[in-house]
C-alpha cells in the first residue's frame, strides 16, 4: 500500500524544483557567488577577493571545506583588504563563469586585486596549495605587493627619505589616532606582517622603513617598533622578540593602556549551514525505498548523470582540442549507441555526436553548450528525472552525480557487450578519456589514472572483461574510501555485490572471501541490462517515453 501511495504522489514532487545542495553557508565567512556577482564583486576596487572554485561532489572539496571554513575565520582579522568567495561549478548556472575562468580542477583558490578585470591571458592568481599554513603565506604576499588606493587601507611600500610626520598624517587620514613605524631589515616579512596584524584597529596607520636612520625623520634615532599620536608625541616600544606577533601583541597593549580596544569584526549573519540540512520529505521516501529493496538500476540516475554531463561538466570545458577532442567524440558516440533516454533524448544524443564529429578541431565549450540548448528546443521534453534514486544521499551532499556516473559507466560496459558495435576495450578507453579530460575533481582524477596504469586498463581485450575490470576498480575504490569523512553513513563502501544480493558470486572460508568472476559476470549482466531498468522515481509511473 506504501509502495502504491508513493508511486500515485511521487510524479508530482518530482516535477518541483530541488534545491542545490551546498557546502558553505554565510555563516562560514564566505560569500557564495554565482555567475551573475563573480565578475561584478572582482570588479569592486577596495579589496582583494580570495575566491575559490569548487565541485560539491568533489570528495577533495568536501575534505577541505573544513579547513577552508577554519581559515576563513582566521582571515577574518583582514576583512579590510580581503573578501572570501566561493563558487560551485557543480551548478548549471555557473557553467559560464567557471569556463571562462577556466576552471579545470577543484578546489581552485585564486585570489584577484581590487578592481580585476578579466581577460584571455588573466583568470587570477591561483594559489598552488591547500596547507593552510602556506595558503596564509601566499595570500600574505600577494596582498602585500597591492597598492589599495582607498583611504585608510595600508600601504606596504617601505618609507623614503621623504617622508616624515606631516606626510604620513596626510596619507594615513584624519581618522587614524596613531602611526606605527616598523623596521624591517631587508628579506624580512616583520613589517608586512605587522601590518597584517593590525588590520582590525582601522584608527591605525602601520608603515615600514627598510634603513633604521629614517626614524630621525620623526625626531627618533634609530630603533626597531615605534609609535606615533596625531600631535607627534612619540613612544618607543620593547618587543620582547624579533616577530610580528610580539610587535603586534606590543601596540595592542600600548593601545589598551591609553583606553583603546581593538573593533569586533564585522559579524556574518548566521544561517544554518546547508552542507548539513536534512533531506526533504521527497528525498526521504526515496530514500527509505531504495534502501528497501535489493541492487538495482533506476533509469532516473542515468538520466541524471547524462543530463549533468551534456548541461555541466562538458559545457565547462574551455576548448575541446586534440585528445580532448577526441574524448568527446567517443563519449557521445558510446552515449548515443547505448542510449538509456527516452525517445526524444536518443535523438538529441545522436545529434550531438553528428555536430561534434562533423565540427572543427578545436571546438568551444561554449559552441557545444549553445548546440546542446538549440537541440533541446526542437525536441520535446528530454530530461524528466529532477532527483537521484538509486544514488539518492542520506544527506544533500552525499553520493548523487558521481553514484550515477559509476552507474553509467557500467550500464554502458552492459550495453557494450551486448553488442558488436564497438571493438572490446572502446567503452574503458572512453571512461579514461572522460576522467581525464573532464572530470574535475583532482582528487578521483589522479587516483584513477593511477589505478588504470596499475591495472592495465588499456590491455583489456574481451567485451565481458571491460564488465569485469570495471566492477574490481570500483571495489578498489571502495575499499580505499571505506571510513572515509565522505562516505554516506547509510550506504558504507563495501565491496559488491553483497553476499545476500549473489550468493554465488563469493566463496568464503575462515580467511577470506574468493570472487567467483563468471557469476559476478552474470549478475552484473542482469543488473544493468537495458530490460532491468527501473523507472521508479521518475515523473510516470506508466513507463518512459
Amino acid at each position: 500500500m506504501f509502495r502504491l501511495i508513493l508511486w500515485l504522489w511521487l510524479p508530482l514532487l518530482c516535477a518541483a524544483a530541488v534545491t542545490e545542495p551546498s557546502l558553505y553557508s554565510s555563516e562560514d565567512n564566505v560569500k557564495i557567488l554565482n555567475n551573475e556577482t563573480l565578475e561584478l564583486e572582482l570588479q569592486s576596487s577596495h579589496n582583494c577577493k580570495l575566491v575559490q572554485f569548487i565541485n560539491y561532489f568533489c570528495g577533495d572539496c568536501r575534505r577541505f571545506a573544513g579547513t577552508f571554513k577554519q581559515l576563513a575565520w582566521r582571515l577574518r582579522a583582514w576583512q579590510r583588504i580581503l573578501s572570501i568567495y566561493v563558487v560551485d561549478c557543480a551548478q548549471e548556472r555557473n557553467v559560464r563563469i567557471c569556463r571562462d575562468f577556466d576552471i579545470r580542477k577543484t578546489p581552485t583558490l585564486r585570489v584577484f586585486p581590487p578592481g580585476y578585470q578579466r581577460t584571455e591571458q588573466d583568470v587570477g592568481h591561483e594559489l598552488d596549495t591547500l596547507q593552510p599554513e602556506e595558503i596564509y603565506k601566499q595570500l600574505a604576499a600577494f596582498l602585500a605587493k597591492v597598492k589599495y588606493a582607498s583611504l585608510g587601507q595600508p600601504n606596504f611600500e617601505p618609507l623614503s627619505k621623504l617622508d616624515n610626520r606631516k606626510t604620513l598624517l596626510s596619507e594615513c587620514g584624519t581618522s587614524v589616532k596613531y602611526i606605527v613605524l616598523v623596521y624591517q631589515p631587508t628579506s624580512s616579512n616583520l613589517g608586512r606582517d605587522t601590518i597584517l596584524g593590525l588590520l582590525t584597529w582601522p584608527s591605525v596607520c602601520v608603515r615600514t622603513l627598510n634603513d633604521s636612520l629614517l626614524f630621525a625623520n620623526f625626531g627618533s634615532r634609530p630603533n626597531k617598533l615605534l609609535i606615533m599620536d596625531s600631535l607627534g608625541n612619540i613612544s618607543g616600544l620593547q618587543p620582547r622578540n624579533d616577530s610580528s606577533a610580539e610587535y603586534v601583541r606590543s601596540v595592542t597593549e600600548y593601545l589598551k593602556a591609553k583606553g583603546y580596544s581593538a573593533p569586533m569584526a564585522a559579524s556574518t549573519t548566521p544561517t544554518p549551514n546547508a552542507g548539513s540540512q536534512l533531506i526533504d520529505e521527497e528525498q526521504a521516501a526515496i530514500l527509505a525505498t531504495v534502501l528497501g529493496a535489493g541492487p538495482k538500476t533506476y533509469r532516473a540516475d542515468l538520466e541524471q548523470a547524462i543530463d549533468k554531463l551534456l548541461h555541466i561538466e562538458l559545457p565547462k570545458v574551455r576548448v575541446f582540442q586534440g585528445a580532448s577532442h577526441l574524448a568527446l567524440r567517443q563519449l557521445l558516440n558510446v552515449l548515443r549507441l547505448f542510449s538509456p533516454l527516452n525517445r526524444s533524448g536518443s535523438i538529441l544524443l545522436a545529434r550531438l555526436h553528428e555536430f561534434v564529429n562533423g565540427s572543427s578541431d578545436p571546438l568551444s565549450g561554449a559552441a557545444f553548450e549553445a548546440q546542446v540548448q538549440l537541440q533541446q528546443r526542437m525536441l520535446p521534453k528530454v530530461f524528466k528525472a529532477r532527483r537521484y534514486v538509486g544514488c539518492i544521499g542520506s544527506a544533500p551532499v552525499l553520493r548523487g552525480f558521481t553514484c550515477s556516473l559509476w552507474t553509467l559507466f557500467h550500464y554502458l560496459t552492459v550495453q557494450s557487450a551486448r553488442s558488436t558495435e564497438l571493438p572490446a576495450g572502446y567503452v574503458l578507453a572512453t571512461i579514461h578519456g572522460f576522467v581525464s579530460h573532464f572530470f574535475g575533481c583532482t582528487d578521483c582524477v589522479q587516483h584513477f589514472l593511477g589505478m588504470a596504469e596499475r591495472r592495465q586498463l588499456f590491455s583489456v581485450a574481451g567485451r565481458d572483461e571491460e564488465i569485469l575490470w570495471l566492477w574490481a576498480a570500483h571495489n578498489e575504490v571502495n575499499q580505499r574510501l571505506a571510513g572515509d569523512d565522505t562516505e554516506d553513513p547509510k550506504f558504507p563502501k563495501l565491496q559488491f555485490p553483497a553476499l545476500n544480493a549473489c550468493a554465488s558470486c563469493q566463496l568464503q572460508s575462515a580467511t577470506n572471501t574468493t570472487w567467483q568472476r563468471p557469476e559476478v559476470l552474470k549478475f552484473l549482466k542482469g543488473l544493468y541490462d537495458v530490460n532491468n531498468l527501473s523507472n521508479y522515481g521518475l515523473p510516470t509511473a506508466n513507463g518512459y517515453d
